[in-house]
């Protein structure tokens, strides 16, 4: 029997169907047999928050794969996505593991192959993303960013392996502060001297951590060292008025997913805000240019306004920047349209007149509704 956290298997367990396997204790011991309910999502939530344990053998039986719960298999895109999540939670916690440093390789090589199948379902999640979740955001930090960096290191044809490096290091880049940042996400004001100081260190603290680990990678490392550095000087914690690219692509995509995050009482902007004021912001940097061409100003997940009077969600970008493609959610009344229906919004009587806000959604947002499991 191979006992394994119920979070790295997390993809698995779905509200409101049979457990695919027991659940056990960390000497194995059955708690819940296989085929019981989980009727709620709160008691998912609880079954992944628990200290219990999944048998890997039975786990293979059930899928008919090798257990890797981020796999391709018979799964859809959000599950897995959703079983990435969970993995990480546990496996950026823990940098003194032997097996450390080929997991985080395993996740980053997953989300380039991600970047290159499925470019809008990983843009969709990172926009829709439920940033009232403070506690979880130093995780879903690193996991944003790294899914935006392997949008962008393709979109900039790098080589596999740098693609790998600089997705490495975007994971890898907080591991000293990843709680630390989800209590500040919450609590917000200013910082204390010790959390200033962490925060001052983090950098050099992740760089050792990763060398301890066996990382060998130069690009990478330098990444992690220098994602606080500024072209022409200003950043921290060496004030390098050259830092590299790689560490630069990283710095963007760290403050533009920085800016979407609601944190201690204040609201997050818009996705075509935060990358329009990065661009601003860098004095037309080519990276930030690149950002916004990548991400478009309705990127998958952005709630929209349309001429017609619906409200929808993007969940394709289209031929040009405003004109995504929108599957449409409610009518212009503000009833819940029976299922979704696409519009192009390049068609002028569906063109996006404004972005929605969250409050005017009367339905819930099911990513599978909205995407083809084959077409996702």
């Amino acid at each position: 029997m191979k006992l394994v956290p119920i979070q790295q298997v997390g993809g698995h367990i779905k509200t409101g169907a049979p457990l695919p396997f027991g659940v056990r204790d960390a000497e194995g011991k059955l708690l819940l047999a296989k085929g019981q309910q989980v009727p709620s999502d709160q008691m998912r939530e609880a079954l992944l928050n628990r200290g219990v344990f999944v048998d890997m053998d039975e786990l293979r039986d059930a899928s008919g794969r090798g257990g890797d719960a981020g796999g391709a298999g018979s799964e859809d895109f959000f599950a897995r996505w959703e079983a990435l999540q969970t993995r990480l939670s546990v496996l950026l916690r823990a940098p003194q593991d032997t097996l450390f440093l080929p997991r985080v390789k395993e996740c980053a090589s997953q989300l380039i192959a991600w970047a290159e199948r499925f470019p809008d379902p990983l843009l969709f999640v990172v926009i829709q993303h439920d940033h009232s979740r403070h506690e979880v955001y130093g995780l879903a930090h690193l996991l944003h960013t790294a899914t935006v960096c392997a949008l962008l290191s393709r979109r900039l044809g790098w080589p596999p392996e740098r693609q790998r490096s600089l997705v490495g290091a975007a994971l890898t880049m907080n591991l000293s502060i990843i709680d630390l940042q989800g209590r500040l996400a919450s609590r917000g004001g200013k910082l204390a001297p010790p959390q200033r100081a962490a925060i001052d260190r983090h950098p050099d603290e992740a760089v050792a951590w990763l060398r301890g680990a066996g990382l060998d990678d130069a690009e990478w490392l330098a990444a992690v060292a220098d994602h606080h550095e500024q072209p022409g000087g200003g950043g921290y914690p060496k004030n390098l008025a050259e830092p590299g690219e790689a560490s630069q692509l990283l710095r963007l995509a760290d403050i533009f997913l920085a800016k979407l995050a609601s944190r201690g009482g204040r609201a997050g902007l818009p996705a075509p805000q935060a990358a329009k004021s990065i661009y601003t912001g860098s004095n037309g940097h080519p990276f930030a240019a690149l950002l916004v061409k990548e991400v478009g100003m309705f990127p998958p997940g952005t709630l929209v306004r349309l001429a017609s009077g619906e409200i929808g969600v993007a969940v394709r970008r289209g031929t040009s920047g405003n004109t995504p493609v929108v599957s449409a959610l409610m009518n212009r009344h503000g009833d819940a349209l029976g299922s979704p229906v696409r519009r192009d919004t390049a068609v002028a009587e569906h063109a996006i007149t404004a972005i929605a806000p969250a409050q005017v959604l009367r339905v819930k947002l099911v990513p599978n509704q909205l995407y083809d499991r084959y077409e996702a």
